[in-house]
């Protein structure tokens, strides 16, 4: 072998050793290890399903047949499509079986995930609703509606705006509703299972994330970012119970009238000019939500940069922030891509894989990214595999120049 290898001229040797070093570099990254990621389903079952199916994760009867493999759905499982709820269902039952097979289901959290967990029903389909109703839902719905009316009657500080007649309450609280708002508070079953969820996650050199991150946004690692969207959320759950038993808002709100009635309770108290101290410090903290990290445009589950900006003008940025981080990619959904393509870029380190699985909504198609050592592979339910790219893209140092 080494009388081989002094005959190979010295521009291959380079290259040879070169490619040592670089697979060296992402070591962490188990060569066998196969990780397939699936971003934005949007309560699409079937197409979720069919791409689960696609890269050999599930069988036809939906279960786990992956065997050691890590799946990460990177976020918005909820909204926009018919079955969150059947989505959420298939996701948790995966998680539970992978273990046994030496496999793993991580599941991030989205912008739809955390909108949902505080009561941002904005995008919820009226399909998506009946998927949580039951038999007694007409009777649990008709006694909400007359709590309602009595918090209403009993509380001179609610606006009389926040009383809309039946027929129009009736058609912003259809079947489910309520249900579905209990499911993803705290304590419901799809509420505590997120809230014990991250945005960013690390395998290896990859980071997965739903929206991405920014270059221009200071934080100290992942493990921060995961820590602040985690404590909005908890932040949010304490105000709302607060403000629900100050009588400010109803339990169901809608997020537009829950504003209405802070804002209005704000002006009283401001021309009245007295208030409990933890009152007005519920109020302004609610005023700000917009405001929140979780809601902010650079945070992980929103941020959409690194799909929509220039190269040029954020690869410095890009750049710097991987070697910080050391990490060597980063897999991000949240922005829809072009003609329904999983699409690399700067320089083969971003991976961007929302491709619209939601047909209905997005007229784009279900794909997944797998991910084998440094081999980076595009599935879709409609075609051929297409190998993205196969060796790795460039070092980064352990510290930031």
């Amino acid at each position: 072998m080494g009388q081989m290898s002094m005959k190979l001229p010295i521009h291959i040797l380079h290259a040879v050793a070169m490619g040592l070093l670089l697979a060296a570099a992402i070591s962490p990254l188990a060569a066998q290890q196969r990780i397939v990621a699936v971003a934005d389903v949007h309560g699409d079952l079937p197409d979720f399903v069919a791409i689960l199916q696609r890269t050999g994760l599930i069988s036809e009867n939906r279960q786990w047949i992956g065997g050691d493999s890590v799946l990460v759905q990177t976020g918005d499982v909820v909204d926009r499509g018919p079955q969150s709820r059947q989505c959420l269902d298939l996701l948790m039952d995966l998680q539970r079986q992978a273990p046994s097979h030496n496999g793993k289901v991580i599941a991030l959290l989205g912008n739809h995930e955390v909108m949902t967990m505080m009561g941002d029903t904005r995008y919820a389909s009226a399909d998506d609703y009946q998927g949580f109703a039951s038999p007694e839902s007409e009777r649990i719905r008709e006694q909400a509606y007359r709590d309602y009316q009595a918090l209403i009657a009993s509380h001179p500080n609610l606006s009389s705006a926040a009383a809309p007649q039946r027929e129009k309450w009736m058609s912003e609280h259809p079947l489910g509703f309520l249900e579905r708002r209990d499911a993803f508070g705290p304590q419901g079953e799809y509420g505590r299972w997120l809230r014990q969820h991250d945005a960013v996650a690390q395998i290896g050199s990859v980071v997965f994330v739903h929206g991405g991150l920014s270059p221009s946004l200071a934080f100290r690692d992942l493990e921060d970012l995961n820590q602040r969207v985690s404590s909005d959320i908890s932040a949010y759950d304490s105000l709302w119970d607060t403000l629900v038993a100050k009588k400010i808002v109803w339990k169901y709100m809608l997020s537009d009238e829950s504003l209405h009635e802070v804002q209005r309770e704000w002006a009283f108290i401001q021309q009245r000019g007295e208030a409990e101290p933890e009152l007005k410090e519920a109020l302004q903290k609610f005023l700000s939500l917009p405001t929140w990290f979780s809601n902010s445009p650079d945070s992980p589950i929103w941020y959409r940069g690194l799909a929509l900006d220039s190269e040029d003008k954020l690869k410095a940025g890009v750049d710097a922030m991987f070697a910080r981080l050391k990490i060597g990619y980063l897999v991000a959904g949240h922005t829809i891509r072009p003609k329904g393509q999983i699409v690399p870029r700067f320089d083969n380190r971003v991976f961007l894989i929302d491709t619209g699985m939601l047909k209905s909504v997005y007229a784009g198609k279900a794909s997944a990214l797998e991910i084998r050592g440094a081999q980076f592979t595009a599935y879709y339910t409609d075609g051929p595999a297409q190998l993205l790219v196969t060796a790795p893209a460039a070092v980064y140092p352990s510290k930031a120049p």
